[in-house]
C-alpha cells in the first residue's frame, strides 16, 4: 500500500492528462446514457400501472445494454492506461515525465485488447452461470434455495485470485488461458492478503467515487421525485435540470473511473508482492523494471 501511494504521489500528473484524454470522452456519451437509463428505471413502476406498452421496455433494455457497453470499455481503457503507464515508469530516464502518446500507443492498443477479450469471457461465464440457475430453478425451487448460497460463497472465494488475473496477464506475456491458471495458484495461497487489499481499496475507492456520485444522486432523485408530484409535472425535462444532470453525470462516470486507478494499481503492486514470494524476483527489482516482468 506504501508503494502505491508513493506511485501514485510521483506520477499522479500523467495519470490525470491521459485519463482526461481517454477516458473523460467515454463520460461524455456515458453520462447521457446513464441519466437515461436511471430515469427509465425510476418510472417503470410509474409506467407499468399506466399501461405502458413495449415501446417503454425496449427503451430501457436499449438505455441499459448501452450503459453496460460504456462501463465495459471505460474500464478496459482505464486498465489499459494505467498499466500501459506502469510499464513505461523505469523504461525512460525521466519516467512518466513529458511521457507522450506514442510512448504508450502500442501497449495501450495491445492491452485494450486483451481486457476485451477478458470481458468477453466474463460475460460468457455469467451467461452459463445465469441459465444454470434458471434451468435449476425450473427442475426444483429446492434446488435454487440450497444453490444460491453456494453460488454465492464460490464466486466470493474464485473472484479474490481472479482479481490478480488483469496484471498477470497485461505484464506477463503469456497465453490467456496459462495467466488464468497463474491467477487462482497466485490468489489461493495468497487469498488472505488479496482480500485484504480489495476490501481496502474497495473502501478507498467508494470514499473518492462518492464525493462525485452524491452531488448527481441527489439531483436526480430530486428530480424524478418531484416530476411525479401534479405541481411538478415536467420538471425533470426541462432544459436547465437536463443541463445540469448532464454535467454531474459526466462528473460522477469520471470520478467512479478515478477512483479505480487505486485499486488498478494496488492490485499490480500486491502481484509483484506475491511474485516476489513464489519466483525469488524481489519487489524493488519489479518496480524499477516492469518490462522485465
Amino acid at each position: 500500500m506504501t508503494v502505491t501511494f508513493d506511485f501514485l504521489r510521483e506520477n499522479w500528473k500523467p495519470l490525470l492528462i491521459f485519463s482526461l484524454y481517454l477516458i473523460l470522452p467515454i463520460c461524455l456519451l456515458q453520462a447521457f446514457t446513464m441519466n437515461s437509463y436511471i430515469r427509465f428505471a425510476f418510472s417503470m413502476g410509474y409506467e407499468s400501472a399506466s399501461g405502458a406498452g413495449n415501446e417503454f421496455v425496449f427503451s430501457f433494455l436499449r438505455n441499459f445494454i448501452m450503459l453496460f457497453v460504456f462501463i465495459i470499455l471505460g474500464s478496459s481503457v482505464l486498465y489499459a492506461m494505467v498499466y500501459s503507464l506502469m510499464t513505461q515508469y523505469e523504461s525512460r530516464e525521466s519516467r512518466l515525465m513529458k511521457i507522450k502518446w506514442e510512448d504508450i500507443m502500442s501497449s495501450f492498443i495491445r492491452n485494450v485488447g486483451k481486457l476485451l477479450r477478458v470481458n468477453l469471457f466474463l460475460i460468457g461465464i455469467s451467461l452459463l452461470i445465469s441459465a444454470l440457475i434458471v434451468v435449476f430453478a425450473i427442475l426444483s425451487t429446492w434446488v435454487l434455495i440450497i444453490l444460491i448460497p453456494v453460488a454465492i460463497i464460490g464466486v466470493v472465494a474464485v473472484m479474490v485470485p481472479f482479481t490478480l488475473f488483469m496484471p498477470i496477464y497485461l505484464f506477463e506475456e503469456i497465453p490467456f488461458f496459462a495467466a488464468l491458471r497463474k491467477s487462482f495458484r497466485y490468489g489461493f495461497s495468497f487469498w488472505g492478503e488479496t482480500l485484504v487489499i480489495i476490501v481496502v481499496f474497495s473502501l478507498l475507492a467508494n470514499i473518492v467515487s462518492g464525493v462525485t456520485t452524491i452531488p448527481w444522486y441527489f439531483v436526480i432523485m430530486f428530480g424524478e421525485i418531484f416530476s411525479l408530484v401534479e405541481s411538478g409535472a415536467g420538471f425533470n425535462n426541462t432544459i436547465w435540470y437536463q443541463f445540469i444532470s448532464y454535467l454531474l453525470g459526466i462528473l460522477q462516470s469520471y470520478g467512479v473511473y478515478i477512483s479505480y486507478i487505486f485499486s488498478t494499481i494496488g492490485i499490480a503492486f500486491h502481484y509483484f508482492h506475491i511474485r516476489e514470494k513464489k519466483e525469488g524476483i524481489s519487489v524493488d527489482a519489479s518496480i524499477q523494471n516492469f518490462e522485465r516482468l
